[in-house]
This record gives structure tokens, sequence and C-alpha cells, in this order.
């Protein structure tokens, strides 16, 4: 950055909290106009968007995803839904399997804590289950609420996802 714009840099702390964990993050913010807000001002001047600041922080949950293991995997839904597919990311920092819409997706569809979870099965198709797949590529979480239905694309992957779940729930 020039120096001509170092002296526009501010530092901006946003408290996060999701699934009752807080952390801090602090995203630096660069104005491409003189008339940014100082802390003590209040001034609006060239603040950056709140959807600006929620999509950098976003960046930053995505590239904290690339530590998880990470892939497609079908979902049941919950009572009398239809399976859809799913972009889940295991998380064994805050020991969590979450979902979302697609890889590309920013709004976590769900989240199932893997200290809820009581077993992994091998699963069976159900109705409206995915025609193309093995049926030993679909498998079960059961967890203190209900019971998951998963199926990947084929049986090594599945076999995948047990394990690594399996691993974060031994690790805890």
């Amino acid at each position: 950055m020039s120096s001509s714009l170092s002296h526009h840099r501010r530092s901006l702390g946003v408290y996060l909290q999701e699934s009752g964990v807080g952390s801090t993050l602090n995203l630096s913010l660069a104005s491409d106009t003189s008339s940014t807000s100082t802390p003590s001002s209040g001034k609006q001047g060239g603040r950056k968007s709140t959807s600006t600041l929620y999509s950098q922080f976003q960046m930053s949950e995505s590239e904290n995803r690339q530590a998880s293991y990470e892939g497609s995997l079908y979902k049941k839904g919950a009572f009398m839904k239809p399976w859809k597919p799913r972009w889940f990311v295991l998380d064994k920092t805050k020991h969590q399997l979450r979902y979302y819409d697609s890889r590309m997706d920013t709004e976590c569809k769900g989240v199932i804590d893997l200290a809820e979870v009581e077993s992994i099965t091998p699963g069976t198709p159900t109705m409206g289950a995915p025609k193309t797949v093995d049926e030993k590529a679909f498998f079960d979480l059961k967890t203190t609420k209900r019971v998951y239905n998963f199926c990947a694309q084929d049986v090594q992957l599945a076999q995948q996802w047990i394990d690594r779940i399996q691993s974060c729930l031994s690790d805890a």
C-alpha cells in the first residue's frame, strides 16, 4: 500500500458469536476517500458498508474452511423432506459438522455439534434417495437430538467421511 493511502487505514474490532463461542476478528479497512471517520468523531465519511465488512469476514471464514475436511454429500432433510446435495465442512477446532447449500455459499444452513453424536452406522437408501449411488455409500449419524441420513458419491467417500468424523469424536 502506498504511503499516501496509509493514513486512511483504520482497524475495526468486530465481535462474532457462533454457537455460543465468541471470538474477536480485526479487519483492516482501506478507504478511497479522505473523509474517513475516526473512532471519536462518529462521522460516516468513507467507511465501508456492513455488507462489505461481512463479505470480508466471510472470506476469512472460507479461508478457515481450508484447514478442515470438506466435500459434497447428500443429506436427507428432517421428517418427510427430500434428499438434497449439501457442502459439508468438518471443523475439528470447533468440533462441528457444518453444511451449506453449495461450496460457494457463505451462509451456513445448519450445524451438527459433534459432542452430541452417539453413533455413526451404515445407512440404507430411503424413498427419494439418489438413484445413481451405491447403497453402501449411505450412512447415518445419530445425535442426542435426531438421526441425520447421509449419502456420498461412492463407497470410498462415504468411508472417508465416517473415518474423519470418528477421528474427531475420538479426539474429544
